[in-house]
């Protein structure tokens, strides 16, 4: 699995949420509203396949119909998603787990009136299989029969061996190479929306490149794009669901100054946004028109470990390591206690079939530091395993991280923290990205600085990218027992034998210290209380469908 493209050197304090907004005319009635929605960049492209940014998701979600979406948790809880259905009417899975077949609802049409079809589907799925389209997002794809073969250049198998197939205008069938629980929570991400092919053929490189040089089938139209100013959603009209959509129309503005949009929000210009800066979350909250919603988001920072060092590769110094991090003070002096301290590896963001997988995993780290009280004194143990003697002050670690201000502050922290908790001398070296990615990549490391964020809702997304085979973050570590958690979590018919499995492959991971997690990322989302409607979950695919404005 190609995921190497995840690997970031970003912190999670820094990560900003897709910024968004909405303000409106017609504010007492929950139909013909206006959105204002702002977003902090121009998408690079609006072709589903190729794309791969939030802001042109954002648009994406509400252009394009796919065949389920996922929306916040039962009665509006945030923590988890559920399944909703979309283009598809109906579907099933066989009994072995390995066929999905969808029933596409009928009178589906693209934004001219054109019949929407499973060959349109199939046509998708296929394009972004397809190593000429260079989908960033394809490995997604991975799960489905014959995928692998079709995606690598060097084998140049044909599209028609993948497990996608159009039985008829109305049925989809997917086949994939082995069951795999979370693939219902793939279905409503971009590499599997569909596509016109005459469209696409019709614009080639230009296809989602302008608003003229597009082609939607839900629950908007794209009308208009000025690069860099603002884009402009008209409800679509041969949408099959459009008295559900709450309002007529969305202004998306495109400000890529913070401040500025904060302030936009702030003016009422518009009614939704989110931020972790203190300042202004100190103003939004004393504002009583204001709600204020925590939400976590399902990535995590960490320090890459190099197991194939010689030092590193025992166990007792890896576990110190991990032990002796004061995450806490981090967050508090550092972060302002925006973020949540990591002592697991799976974040509070990510569920299994709608169970919060951290409610039931609990803390992985917490048998440890009872069994290991004293982190230095097992460094020492560590040391003289290895035949370096019993003093730490000789001992020194090269720590490498990106040169961004932010993440450097972290880095010297860290680097204070070891000295102050273990003794040892930490060698902190700043890099432009691409650089620390080749390091990483090709094992010239010791420690270094990464993030990670989860794809889809499900704890393989976190998980995976540890496997023996998945080549994602170069650490050196392998286990057969590991692999075999991971796909057994991922095969397992029911949500308490998944739960299980991951929980064992987390723990096998946390015991060995694997890496060492520091934060996982929460925001603040900020509505005016007239804003109704709203979904929180990152993975939510709903879109501004749901938004109105009641009783402005």
């Amino acid at each position: 699995m190609n995921l190497g493209r995840k690997l970031c050197a970003i912190s999670l304090s820094g990560l900003m949420l897709l910024m968004t907004g909405c303000g409106g005319s017609n504010s007492g009635s929950k139909e013909g509203n206006t959105i204002s929605q702002a977003i902090v960049s121009d998408p690079t492209t609006l072709d589903p396949q190729k794309g791969s940014d939030v802001y042109g998701n954002a648009m994406v979600v509400n252009t394009m119909e796919p065949l389920l979406r996922l929306k916040d948790g039962k009665e509006g809880a945030h923590e988890t998603t559920e399944i909703e259905k979309a283009a598809a009417s109906d579907y099933k899975v066989s009994e072995d787990g390995m066929t999905y077949t969808f029933t596409l609802r009928d009178g589906l049409k693209w934004d001219d009136g054109k019949p929407l079809t499973a060959k349109d589907y199939e046509y998708g799925i296929k394009r972004t299989a397809d190593p000429k389209t260079g989908a960033e997002s394809a490995f997604l794809l991975d799960p489905i029969k014959n995928f692998k073969r079709v995606n690598d250049p060097k084998i140049n198998a044909s599209l028609d061996e993948l497990g996608v197939k159009a039985l008829d205008d109305k049925t989809l069938e997917i086949k994939l190479e082995t069951p795999t629980s979370y693939f219902l929570r793939l279905i409503p991400f971009r590499t599997m929306l569909p596509q016109r092919k005459d469209v696409v053929e019709k614009y080639g490189d230009k296809y989602g490149s302008e608003a003229d040089c597009y082609m939607g089938c839900g629950p908007y139209k794209l009308t208009e794009w000025v690069h860099g100013s603002k884009i402009t959603l008209e409800k679509n009209e041969n949408y099959w669901n459009k008295e559900n959509v709450k309002n007529d129309k969305v202004d998306v503005k495109i400000i890529n100054d913070t401040n500025a949009l904060l302030t936009a929000f702030e003016n009422g210009e518009i009614d939704k946004c989110s931020t972790n800066l203190s300042e202004w979350v100190d103003k939004f909250k004393e504002n009583k028109d204001i709600e204020k919603h925590k939400v976590s988001l399902p990535s995590v920072d960490y320090l890459s470990l190099n197991h194939k060092d010689k030092l590193i590769s025992n166990k007792k110094i890896r576990l110190a390591l991990m032990l002796a991090l004061d995450r806490h003070d981090m967050n508090k002096s550092l972060m302002k206690g925006v973020n949540k301290e990591a002592e697991y590896w799976v974040p509070e963001a990510i569920g299994v079939e709608g169970v919060n997988f951290r409610e039931k995993a609990g803390n992985p780290m917490d048998s440890l530091k009872k069994k290991y009280p004293d982190p230095k004194k097992l460094f020492i143990e560590g040391m003289k395993e290895l035949g370096l003697g019993e003093d730490p002050s000789k001992v020194n670690i090269e720590f490498i991280c990106t040169n961004s201000p932010l993440v450097k502050k972290y880095g010297e922290y860290i680097q204070q923290c070891y000295h102050n908790k273990l003794g040892i001398n930490i060698k902190l070296e700043m890099m432009e990205w691409p650089i620390l990615a080749g390091k990483i990549n090709k094992g010239d490391y010791q420690v270094g600085y990464l993030a990670w964020t989860a794809d889809y809702d499900d704890p393989s997304a976190m998980l995976s990218m540890f496997k023996s085979n998945a080549n994602v973050v170069n650490t050196g570590w392998s286990s057969p027992e590991f692999d075999q958690f991971v796909t057994k979590g991922i095969e397992a018919g029911d949500t308490n034998s998944a739960i299980e499995n991951y929980k064992k492959a987390e723990e096998l991971l946390i015991d060995d210290a694997v890496v060492v997690p520091i934060m996982t990322g929460e925001t603040n989302i900020f509505t005016k209380k007239y804003l109704k409607g709203n979904m929180y979950n990152q993975f939510s695919t709903m879109g501004y469908q749901t938004l109105y404005i009641e009783n402005k």
